[in-house]
């Protein structure tokens, strides 16, 4: 095992956060979200938490109800009504990937998703919302270093694809149905495990 400054490697990547922002609402943020804490805590057998962190407080209600009284569904915990400063509290907890589910609000959630080991966009590409995803990719080309970002289109055409990652120079990858995020099939859990 390779040493760096007394630190073993193997110890550095212990903890992993996964960042998932949304170009607009509505694009499958919180589905993909659930859908890699489980394939984090079923299929690697991680310790998963997913935070989310988007402030509409989807998954309240529903973890209220079909969580135990600890918010764990599934064997994933689910923190579901916090405040940015308790992130630091939960991502020194005893959990191994955090999933955190930023929304749709870039601004908003540009500290937290900057800060996440893994960086995952998503939004569609239908052909009325081309120029939603152009204007995103366009501004983030110019501000942020984005070479290792994945970024995820919805009801993507070949043709619209291939036009969108050469005008804007990034490699866009198709979301595919994913019917149920809690209970993953193979072909899912192959998707998840590409963009990973």
């Amino acid at each position: 095992m390779k040493k760096l400054n007394g630190f073993s490697s193997k110890k550095l990547k212990e903890k992993v956060s996964i960042g998932i922002i949304g170009i607009e609402p509505g694009c499958g943020v919180t589905h993909l979200a659930i859908a890699l804490a489980n394939y984090m805590q079923s299929g690697l057998g991680r310790k998963a938490a997913l935070l989310e962190l988007s402030g509409k407080h989807e998954l309240k209600d529903m973890i209220q109800k079909e969580g135990d009284k600890n918010q764990n569904l599934l064997g994933v915990h689910y923190f579901t009504d916090i405040c940015v400063g308790k992130i630091p509290e939960i991502m020194n907890s005893g959990y191994e990937v955090f999933i955190l589910d930023l929304g749709a609000d870039y601004a908003m959630a540009r500290e937290e998703f900057l800060r996440c080991d893994y960086k995952i966009v998503s939004g569609s590409i239908s052909p009325w919302k081309i120029s939603i995803y152009e204007h995103f990719l366009n501004n983030v080309i110019v501000a942020e270093n984005h070479e290792s970002w994945e970024f995820l289109v919805l009801f993507a055409n070949l043709s619209d694809k291939k036009n969108v990652q050469k005008r804007c120079g990034v490699r866009l990858i198709n979301i595919p149905w994913i019917e149920n995020p809690f209970y993953l099939k193979k072909e899912d859990l192959m998707f998840l495990q590409k963009i990973v």
